[in-house]
């Protein structure tokens, strides 16, 4: 009977220390945007591996942060299934989910946070908030977020091409773990793809870790050339600290936090087939034109005949 029961509370603390993550319902068209309605960001909050995950039905308990361009920081409780953000303005907004709980004399801290670019909202009083949330640094945080205990920060993105508003195959994205303010160097990340490729990065002696987006396993499908696909960062921490919370005592702390992304081949690939489009385009329109002049030299021109009746 007690090794039932251990067996039933060791997967009750492996299945809730499962990675949570947020997630964007599916994106509207910028064409579907109307005119006087602020936009309306939809979140759920995803539980597991990007293979193998479900969607939690309630966020009890649960808080989260919104970061805006100004550094100003809104803490929201949540309920339900779903997250509705709605941003004021144009820009980059960075979310961050904090969920803890005490299982088993442990307290349990799962954290993740994702960032999106609001392109509505309202331009009258923001324009210069446009113009600095469309540059490139404003995209990634410079401190973390003091009322995160543990916190996996990304730095600005190294691209390998010359388009950097977004990721793609080959982009270096460099990565630091804090906790309590402190950075952590001997530390480690995982990695995984949705096509089940995964990866451990270490950090070095600096405790920066860089996680290098691998080629995508996916099949392409037809009608499908641009294909995104998922990435998600996650990093854990262990701690022997005690306390209380809720009214429940630990005696030691398990972090996890994530980071969601997206990422699309590389547009070098699209310009070299387009280049290499172009060029049997325009060897077939050569040929062409050199077969259609050659014949017209070789066509005889028909001769006048003349005849003499007198």
């Amino acid at each position: 009977m007690k090794k039932i029961v251990l067996v039933l509370v060791t997967l009750l603390v492996s299945l809730w220390a499962d990675t949570l993550w947020l997630d964007e319902t599916k994106k509207k068209k910028c064409c579907e945007a109307k005119l006087g309605v602020l936009p309306l960001k939809e979140l759920s909050v995803k539980s597991g591996t990007l293979q193998e995950n479900e969607k939690l039905k309630d966020l009890n308990g649960s808080v989260l942060y919104i970061r805006d361009m100004d550094g100003k920081i809104e803490e929201h409780n949540l309920s339900g299934s779903k997250i509705t953000v709605t941003p004021q303005y144009k820009g980059n907004y960075h979310l961050f989910l904090k969920h803890q709980e005490v299982v088993d004399g442990v307290l349990n801290v799962q954290l993740s946070t994702y960032r999106f670019y609001n392109k509505e909202g309202n331009l009258s009083c923001s324009w210069t908030k446009e113009v600095r949330g469309k540059t490139s640094d404003s995209r990634y945080l410079s401190e973390p977020l003091p009322q995160l205990p543990f916190q996996l920060m990304m730095e600005k993105t190294i691209h390998n091409h010359h388009v950097n508003c977004c990721l793609y195959v080959g982009d270096i994205i460099p990565l630091k773990v804090y906790y309590k303010g402190e950075l952590l160097k001997d530390v480690s990340v995982d990695v995984e793809l949705e096509s089940g490729w995964k990866n451990i990065i270490k950090s070095n002696n600096e405790g920066m870790m860089m996680v290098e987006i691998p080629k995508s396993t996916y099949e392409q499908e037809k009608g499908d050339k641009k294909r995104s696909e998922k990435l998600l960062v996650s990093a854990t921490y262990d701690v022997n600290e005690s306390g209380v919370y809720d009214g429940k005592s630990y005696t030691s702390a398990h972090y996890v936090m994530s980071i969601p992304l997206s990422f699309g081949d590389t547009p070098l690939e699209y310009e070299s087939k387009t280049l290499a489009f172009a060029t049997v385009i325009g060897v077939m329109l050569v040929f062409s034109l050199g077969l259609y002049y050659n014949r017209r030299r070789k066509r005889k021109t028909p001769k006048e005949i003349y005849f003499d009746e007198e």
